[in-house]
């Protein structure tokens, strides 16, 4: 069954993110489907508790992408540690991207598994350079 429901963002605070952390993340390999997913969880994440309620079919919705395509931009960010699921429908974003925010202060926090810039591919050191020059950019 498919929900056409989209939800909204619990409030309208603006989500901020250090400098230091938007470094870290474009140091991170996911795909335009992870980095799609992830910014959608950002956007509609507790100011509280980092937390997430959206079902697949409803992200699938907002992004108008597949469920293959969900699903990678989920795994990728599990793998990666930015965000992990709780329950069906209810994820976790890593506390770097909440301000410290969790569901629970014994949750186990992964690591997030960001590559080394001088191991990168040419084509990823450039794509990584041009995210570096917009951050300083912006400064």
């Amino acid at each position: 069954m498919s929900s056409s429901y989209i939800p909204a963002p619990p409030s309208d605070a603006p989500v901020v993110i250090p400098r230091g952390i938007l470094r870290l993340l474009a140091l991170v390999d996911v795909t335009t489907a992870g980095r799609r997913v992830l910014d959608e969880l950002l956007y509609l994440s507790s100011p509280e508790t980092g937390t997430v309620e959206i079902s697949q079919n409803e992200m699938c919705a907002v992004l108008g992408a597949s469920k293959p395509t969900v699903n990678r931009g989920f795994k990728e960010l599990r793998e990666c540690g930015l965000a992990w699921g709780l329950e069906d429908g209810r994820y976790q974003l890593h506390p770097l991207l909440t301000g410290g925010k969790v569901s629970s202060p014994v949750m186990p926090i992964p690591e997030i598994k960001a590559a080394e810039p001088e191991r990168f591919t040419e084509q990823r050191r450039a794509r990584y350079a041009a995210q570096v020059a917009n951050l300083a950019a912006t400064g």
